[in-house]
């Protein structure tokens, strides 16, 4: 429903703005692809104050639909996720002008953020936001959490001991963190473990075997070592922890819900009053989301200096503070955290600007040297993800068989599902 309106939003805004346009101011048009709702709001402000105009084209997918078809309209910028990779990145123009001309200013950006769009030396993309994995909590439970920034594996694991509870039959009342709570965190918690996702040029997609494995032996562990089995485990999680993860921490059940940044900040201030949060990281880094937005300047590009116009424009810091200001004296439901839903990737933006509007950011903003920048994917990788990944870790973890000895040792064995290669070939059929 939501991307329907999505859809209708973007062709009433390009109806409007063809409406809007003679022919001559045409050829002063520029054409942007995306398929993020919250560019509607800058490119109206853009348009607003530009003798330039920005028509935005929706395209479910932008990474896969370039190059363009025959009759669509050939994008001069590209704004989506999954942009740097093999099938698309020889779609897009170097951008290093924008920096030896001083356009722009790299130490503005996170380096890691910029780096990631740069190939043999020259800048293709640019970063435009991101979001990280997110532990919440109760502010009731403030005393179960020693960190104040950020939140460790095996912090989540020692919780278990002092924080889970069992009635006088025996029964579990409340869990401190089930891996099962969360499919997302199973995923996150195999890329921690550097399972290596990646795209690779003989294949579609690689990973490292055995560090999977070892992840779900790991998960295994994670999800027994204080209760009796992964079948109590699960049962309880189906029947207490299948609510919306603010009401699984408030509700006394369990001590920590997993999120990330962008599904944590949308939430109300209504519903968040009672909750405290946490970065999970590891080994002191913090895993960006595959997800994040990237810019770039299509080969296809018609008008070149209108484009240099833009993304001068949309990465200047005062830009994004009225990005901010705009959108948050707005009441819509594409109205999202932060810039086009996440982090900015510039970091004045997110130190000065983004914790006026998010107090609980004023002393927790994501720092430079602590985000761990992910590895080029597939341009469909979220579906990827959801039906092969994901599923076959939770099957794995399911199906295996646990025994504990008289003195609480695990021994774990993983029983034969079906592997990845055959649930990604299931899912090209």
């Amino acid at each position: 429903m939501h991307k329907f309106k999505l859809i209708k939003f973007f062709s009433l805004f390009s109806v409007l703005f063809f409406l809007s346009c003679s022919s001559k101011n045409d050829k002063k048009r520029i054409v942007i692809w995306t398929d993020n709702s919250e560019m509607v709001q800058y490119v109206g402000l853009f348009n607003a104050t530009h003798e330039t105009k920005a028509l935005l084209v929706y395209k479910e997918n932008p990474s896969s639909a370039l190059p363009s078809k025959n009759g669509e309209l050939p994008p001069d910028i590209v704004i989506a996720p999954y942009l740097r990779n093999k099938n698309t990145l020889k779609n897009f123009e170097s951008i290093d002008y924008l920096f030896d001309r001083n356009y722009l200013n790299q130490q503005s950006f996170y380096a890691g953020l910029l780096d990631y769009g740069e190939i043999f030396s020259k800048y293709y993309l640019l970063p435009v936001s991101f979001n990280i994995p997110t532990v919440i909590f109760s502010k009731d439970n403030n005393k179960f959490v020693k960190n104040d920034y950020t939140i460790s594996i095996d912090e989540l694991l020692n919780s278990a001991e002092i924080f889970n509870q069992r009635n006088k039959k025996g029964n579990l009342t409340r869990i401190s963190f089930s891996p099962l709570s969360s499919d997302k965190f199973l995923y996150t918690y195999s890329r921690m473990n550097n399972t290596g996702y990646k795209e690779s040029n003989k294949k579609f997609f690689t990973y490292n075997k055995d560090k999977l494995a070892e992840t779900i032996q790991d998960l295994v562990e994670m999800t027994v070592s204080d209760l009796d089995s992964i079948e109590e485990s699960n049962d309880f999680v189906y029947k207490y922890l299948s609510v919306v993860d603010t009401k699984r921490v408030l509700s006394g059940r369990t001590l920590f819900a997993y999120t990330t940044s962008d599904e944590f900040f949308n939430l109300s201030l209504e519903q968040t009053s009672k909750i405290d949060f946490r970065w999970l990281e590891n080994d002191g880094l913090i895993p960006v989301e595959d997800s994040m937005l990237m810019m770039g300047i299509s080969k296809e590009v018609s008008n070149y200096s209108g484009s240099l116009e833009f993304i001068t424009w949309f990465y200047n810091a005062e830009t994004q503070k009225k990005f901010l200001e705009m959108k948050n004296s707005l009441t819509s439901d594409l109205v999202k955290f932060g810039i086009a839903g996440g982090f900015s990737s510039i970091k004045e933006v997110n130190q000065h600007i983004i914790p006026t509007y998010y107090k609980s950011l004023l002393s927790n903003v994501p720092q430079e040297g602590s985000l761990k920048i992910p590895d080029p994917k597939p341009v469909n990788w979220e579906e990827i993800k959801e039906s092969v990944i994901i599923p076959y870790i939770k099957e794995s973890i399911l199906t295996s068989t646990v025994e504990k000895n008289e003195n609480g040792k695990i021994s774990v064995k993983l029983n034969p599902v079906k592997s990845i290669e055959e649930r990604y070939s299931k899912m090209n059929k």
